[in-house]
């Protein structure tokens, strides 16, 4: 039986596990609830819980009786599962540190993205400068290795290619002088399974929800 994602019709939150999802290989069931159009459609099914899920919320990964919410446990959930996630103590610390740094500049990215248009336009230089600053040291600790720990790719990967791309197409600048991490880009690109998957009907395109400044969903 198929697994079963669900999370809104965008990015956001969800898009990490979705890659990790498709790297994998793995057949699954994505459930998408348009913010938009049928927000209600979620409201109803949390209030319900069909899968019983111990804390319902957005994202959730059912597999059988592995029932999990949040964002950050699926992704690891999913790490360990494909091997992809650390192999030992030593891996496992280097991991936590990235995963910290990469969600410090996503979260910089998604907080001026629901700011007013007073509040993006005000905030976007000092973000912008941050997340270079970060990319930058992201980029050096990955020098010439393929990916942050040597030859084997893992969920952090994964999640900074995430936040690499969203950035990206907001501000390209924020890869000026981080090469390594641009290559990191294009590899990830240019997996099979992701490479598919990105010409596919199924990819999503829109980054944020309806009421952000950027990146929203129509």
């Amino acid at each position: 039986m198929a697994t079963v994602f669900g999370y809104w019709a965008i990015k956001g939150l969800g898009q990490p596990c979705r890659l990790l999802l498709e790297l994998a290989g793995e057949e699954y069931q994505d459930n998408r609830f348009d913010q938009l159009r049928a927000e209600d459609v979620w409201i109803q099914e949390k209030a319900k819980n069909p899968h019983g899920l111990p804390f319902p919320n957005l994202p959730y990964y059912v597999d059988g009786d592995q029932k999990l919410t949040q964002s950050s446990a699926i992704v690891r959930h999913l790490g360990r599962k494909y091997n992809m996630a650390a192999n030992n103590d030593a891996e496992a610390s280097q991991l936590d540190m990235l995963e910290g740094v990469v969600i410090d500049v996503r979260t910089w990215f998604f907080d001026l993205c629901y700011q007013t248009e007073e509040g993006f336009k005000a905030g976007l230089p000092e973000a912008v400068q941050r997340s270079t600053t970060y990319c930058q040291q992201l980029n050096a600790y990955l020098g010439s290795k393929p990916w942050f720990l040597g030859d084997r790719i893992t969920y952090v990967d994964v999640m900074a290619y995430d936040m690499l791309t969203n950035w990206r197409e907001l501000e390209p600048k924020v890869l000026d002088g981080s090469d390594n991490l641009k290559q990191l880009v294009d590899r990830f690109e240019a997996l099979p399974n992701i490479k598919k998957y990105m010409e596919s009907d199924r990819f999503i395109k829109p980054i944020n929800a309806h009421m952000a400044v950027f990146g929203a969903a129509k």
